[in-house]
């Protein structure tokens, strides 16, 4: 991922562990971790399991490096590596990528190891205990600053896959009922518009929207308006701190079908946190078919947050749905890429 937080200054080996589960959105295991620093700032982050082959690891790594300087953006000059298990396997990993991107060019300043409640210096033997100094993430000064912010550390990886995990049972049901009735809404939306008399007075649906507009034109009107006004309510109950109920929810998942209807609420979605929990609310309790358009803005909440591995795990729900989907496959390239959060521009769209 790729970060636009706000600056202060990690002077404490300490303090940069405590705030690696903040930048990663979880607590890593059997996992290396790389920060890219653009001269003393931590342009990108980004992770790998232990498991993976040494080149293979480092190959994907510096790619993503690279990709961090793109763009006009300033390049990633030095790196930092975070080694995490109390397998040997994990410090020796950890040396050979920090190694094999030392000959890539950067320069690497630091490489640790995280085990239990302690950390290793891996480049000397002298400058931490044998046993590996010890560390408390909850007393860390980066973790009071990263929870002040609101940045919040999953306990793992699969802790923040389950946070996108559909509801089941009587939730799921009265979902699914609230959907159908949301389709049968918009069914005779639609069939009342379609029936509505030409402007010119005359009947049916004959004409075209430069001689007058016709039926197909006010249904299709009737439909973005109504599905602009659904993201509106939406948007104004999550700031008040409300939640949408079943019918509420189920009528804006079909709208925001609708890529119009959809364009609206990803011009009026950036990082706020009311945001993101409205984005996650409904792609649990969303028909699992109708998520992508819901599952994409919450990607896009996501990584405009800075939660780069929350938004993976909106888009694979997103793909699940379909799997074509533009805004996800777009969304998901950005990701790849490590494109920082505020390379898009100014946001909320005008």
């Amino acid at each position: 991922m790729t970060t636009d937080s706000p600056t202060y200054t990690l002077t404490e080996r300490a303090d940069l562990l405590g705030y690696v589960p903040y930048l990663l959105g979880f607590h890593p295991a059997d996992s290396v971790v790389v920060l890219g620093l653009t001269d003393r700032r931590i342009g990108v982050v980004a992770r790998a399991d232990l498991g993976h082959p040494h080149a293979e690891t480092a190959r994907r790594l510096g790619r993503l490096l690279t990709a961090a300087g793109r763009g006009g953006r300033a390049a990633i000059t030095s790196v930092l590596l975070v080694g995490y298990g109390p397998d040997p396997a994990a410090a020796d990993t950890t040396r050979e990528v920090a190694n094999a991107l030392d000959a890539r060019g950067y320069h690497v300043r630091e490489v640790l190891l995280h085990a239990g409640d302690r950390y290793h210096c891996l480049q000397c033997d002298d400058c931490t205990p044998p046993e590996g100094a010890p560390f408390d993430l909850s007393r860390t000064a980066a973790a009071a600053i990263a929870t002040y912010q609101g940045l919040v550390a999953q306990p793992d990886r699969a802790a923040v896959e389950h946070l996108v995990e559909p509801v089941g049972g009587p939730a799921a049901i009265a979902m699914a009922q609230a959907v159908d009735r949301a389709e049968e809404r918009l069914d005779a939306l639609v069939r009342d518009g379609a029936a509505e008399p030409r402007r010119d007075g005359s009947g049916g649906s004959g004409g075209s929207s430069r001689a007058g507009g016709s039926g197909g034109d006010a249904a299709d009107d009737r439909l973005v308006r109504a599905g602009r006004a659904a993201v509106e309510h939406a948007l104004r109950v999550a700031e008040a701190g409300g939640r949408l109920d079943d019918d509420q929810a189920a009528w804006l998942t079909v709208l925001l079908l609708d890529l119009r209807c959809r364009d609206h609420a990803w011009q009026l979605t950036d990082i706020e946190p009311w945001q993101l929990d409205l984005w996650l609310d409904l792609t649990r309790r969303g028909e699992p078919a109708l998520l992508a358009p819901i599952a994409s803005l919450l990607a896009w909440c996501a990584w405009r947050s800075g939660n780069g591995m929350l938004a993976g795990a909106a888009l694979r729900r997103a793909l699940l749905a379909d799997p074509a989907y533009t805004l996800a496959h777009l969304l998901g390239e950005a990701l790849d890429q490590a494109i920082p959060p505020g390379s898009v521009g100014p946001w909320p769209a005008r």
